[in-house]
């Protein structure tokens, strides 16, 4: 008999986020309810508009639920002109 089936994010840091972080890529254990800032915690010490933050490909907010097999990237934000 297996015991329950343990749900794992990805998360992965690019550019100084990296830095900031650690580490380039990391596997996360969550549980129902795990939001994006509770698997990537060095966000909360950023303002929102220094990153871009992607779940499963698609925007994201720091609040945003994931779940199993979800990927989420943070990835500096970029400007210029």
């Amino acid at each position: 008999m297996q015991g329950p089936k343990v749900a794992r994010v990805k998360v992965k840091y690019l550019g100084y986020l990296a830095d900031l972080a650690g580490t380039s890529e990391a596997e996360v254990e969550v549980k129902d309810g795990t939001r994006v800032e509770d698997v990537a915690p060095v966000i909360r010490k950023l303002r929102r508009s220094d990153y871009v933050l992607l779940v499963d490909g698609k925007g994201a907010e720091p609040d945003t639920q994931v779940s199993d097999g979800s990927v989420v990237v943070l990835l500096p934000e970029t400007g210029g002109g």
